[in-house]
Protein backbone atom coordinates (compact mmCIF):
# COMPACT_ATOMS: atom_id res chain seq x y z
CA UNK A 1 0.00 0.00 0.00
CA UNK A 2 2.70 2.12 1.26
CA UNK A 3 4.30 1.41 -1.98
CA UNK A 4 1.38 2.36 -4.58
CA UNK A 5 1.14 5.69 -3.35
CA UNK A 6 5.57 6.54 -3.26
CA UNK A 7 4.69 5.61 -7.05
CA UNK A 8 1.55 7.76 -7.47
CA UNK A 9 3.61 10.47 -6.06
CA UNK A 10 6.71 9.92 -7.77
CA UNK A 11 4.66 9.99 -10.95
CA UNK A 12 2.82 12.96 -10.34
CA UNK A 13 5.74 14.86 -9.32
CA UNK A 14 7.55 14.19 -12.63
CA UNK A 15 4.60 14.94 -14.55
CA UNK A 16 4.94 18.76 -12.78
CA UNK A 17 8.78 18.40 -13.60
CA UNK A 18 8.11 17.21 -17.30
CA UNK A 19 5.70 20.45 -17.98
CA UNK A 20 7.75 22.50 -16.12
CA UNK A 21 10.72 21.45 -18.21
CA UNK A 22 8.42 22.12 -21.32
CA UNK A 23 7.45 25.41 -20.05
CA UNK A 24 10.85 26.55 -19.74
CA UNK A 25 11.86 25.58 -22.95
CA UNK A 26 9.08 27.58 -24.48
CA UNK A 27 9.54 30.59 -22.81
CA UNK A 28 13.42 30.70 -23.60
CA UNK A 29 12.68 30.30 -27.45
CA UNK A 30 10.12 33.07 -27.26
CA UNK A 31 10.97 37.04 -27.20
CA UNK A 32 9.05 39.94 -26.02
CA UNK A 33 11.21 41.98 -27.70
CA UNK A 34 9.62 43.77 -31.15
CA UNK A 35 11.37 41.97 -34.36
CA UNK A 36 14.35 43.02 -36.29
CA UNK A 37 12.64 44.24 -39.56
CA UNK A 38 10.37 46.64 -37.62
CA UNK A 39 10.26 50.12 -38.88
CA UNK A 40 9.54 53.09 -37.68
CA UNK A 41 7.00 55.51 -38.52
CA UNK A 42 9.68 57.67 -40.41
CA UNK A 43 11.47 54.78 -42.45
CA UNK A 44 8.17 53.74 -43.80
CA UNK A 45 7.09 57.77 -44.72
CA UNK A 46 10.47 57.91 -46.36
CA UNK A 47 10.06 54.56 -48.15
CA UNK A 48 7.01 55.53 -49.61
CA UNK A 49 8.02 58.84 -50.90
CA UNK A 50 11.27 57.40 -52.84
CA UNK A 51 8.34 54.92 -53.97
CA UNK A 52 5.92 58.05 -55.01
CA UNK A 53 8.92 59.18 -56.90
CA UNK A 54 9.52 56.49 -59.26
CA UNK A 55 6.00 55.91 -59.62
CA UNK A 56 5.57 59.69 -60.89
CA UNK A 57 8.84 58.47 -63.08
CA UNK A 58 6.81 55.80 -64.79
CA UNK A 59 3.76 57.74 -65.05
CA UNK A 60 5.09 60.22 -66.97
CA UNK A 61 7.36 57.96 -68.87
CA UNK A 62 4.26 55.95 -69.68
CA UNK A 63 2.30 59.10 -70.88
CA UNK A 64 5.21 59.72 -73.45
CA UNK A 65 5.86 56.48 -74.17
CA UNK A 66 9.43 56.11 -73.40
CA UNK A 67 9.85 52.36 -72.99
CA UNK A 68 13.38 52.72 -71.94
CA UNK A 69 12.56 54.10 -68.80
CA UNK A 70 9.88 51.53 -68.24
CA UNK A 71 12.07 49.39 -68.52
CA UNK A 72 14.28 51.06 -65.78
CA UNK A 73 11.74 50.81 -63.02
CA UNK A 74 11.62 47.03 -63.34
CA UNK A 75 13.89 44.38 -61.97
CA UNK A 76 15.71 42.18 -64.89
CA UNK A 77 13.81 39.11 -64.17
CA UNK A 78 12.57 36.72 -67.02
CA UNK A 79 8.92 37.41 -66.00
CA UNK A 80 9.15 40.94 -65.95
CA UNK A 81 11.49 41.38 -69.27
CA UNK A 82 8.25 39.30 -70.97
CA UNK A 83 5.82 41.67 -69.04
CA UNK A 84 8.05 44.69 -70.35
CA UNK A 85 8.13 43.62 -73.90
CA UNK A 86 4.38 43.32 -74.11
CA UNK A 87 3.53 46.38 -72.49
CA UNK A 88 6.09 48.17 -75.61
CA UNK A 89 3.91 46.75 -77.95
CA UNK A 90 1.22 49.04 -76.51
CA UNK A 91 0.51 52.81 -77.10
CA UNK A 92 0.75 54.02 -73.11
CA UNK A 93 -0.19 57.82 -73.71
CA UNK A 94 -3.83 57.39 -73.79
CA UNK A 95 -3.53 55.24 -70.03
CA UNK A 96 -3.95 56.47 -66.52
CA UNK A 97 -2.08 54.74 -63.56
CA UNK A 98 -3.12 54.98 -60.54
CA UNK A 99 -0.87 53.87 -57.36
CA UNK A 100 -2.34 52.82 -54.00
CA UNK A 101 -0.26 53.87 -50.72
CA UNK A 102 2.72 51.63 -50.53
CA UNK A 103 2.65 48.97 -47.45
CA UNK A 104 6.39 48.81 -46.40
CA UNK A 105 6.89 45.27 -44.83
CA UNK A 106 10.73 46.01 -44.59
CA UNK A 107 14.06 48.07 -45.44
CA UNK A 108 14.13 46.65 -48.69
CA UNK A 109 10.57 45.33 -49.66
CA UNK A 110 7.40 47.17 -49.78
CA UNK A 111 3.83 46.40 -51.89
CA UNK A 112 0.99 48.23 -53.80
CA UNK A 113 -1.41 48.22 -56.07
CA UNK A 114 -1.07 49.47 -59.47
CA UNK A 115 -4.74 50.56 -61.44
CA UNK A 116 -4.24 51.10 -65.51
CA UNK A 117 -7.67 52.76 -66.88
CA UNK A 118 -8.38 52.78 -70.04
CA UNK A 119 -11.52 54.68 -71.19
CA UNK A 120 -13.89 52.83 -68.92
CA UNK A 121 -11.94 49.59 -68.11
CA UNK A 122 -9.86 49.00 -65.12
CA UNK A 123 -6.88 46.24 -64.50
CA UNK A 124 -5.84 46.05 -61.04
CA UNK A 125 -2.54 44.78 -60.51
CA UNK A 126 -0.19 43.83 -56.96
CA UNK A 127 3.30 44.76 -57.16
CA UNK A 128 6.01 44.40 -54.91
CA UNK A 129 8.72 46.39 -54.48
CA UNK A 130 12.41 45.52 -53.91
CA UNK A 131 15.68 48.02 -53.16
CA UNK A 132 18.57 47.27 -54.98
CA UNK A 133 21.95 47.75 -53.87
CA UNK A 134 22.13 50.81 -56.00
CA UNK A 135 19.70 51.94 -53.68
CA UNK A 136 17.13 52.68 -56.16
CA UNK A 137 13.64 50.86 -55.71
CA UNK A 138 12.40 48.86 -58.18
CA UNK A 139 9.25 46.61 -59.16
CA UNK A 140 10.45 42.82 -58.70
CA UNK A 141 7.42 41.32 -58.96
CA UNK A 142 3.45 42.03 -60.95
CA UNK A 143 0.40 40.39 -60.28
CA UNK A 144 -2.80 40.72 -61.69
CA UNK A 145 -5.88 41.49 -58.92
CA UNK A 146 -8.52 39.24 -59.20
Amino acid sequence: MIKLNDEVFLEENMKKYLCLFILLILTSCTTLSPAVNSISQVEASEISAEIGKVTEGLKNAASLNEYDKLKEVFLPTFKNNIIVKKIQEYDLSGLTFVFSDVNVVSKNKANSVMVINFATASNYYKLTWKKTDDNVWKISNVAEKK
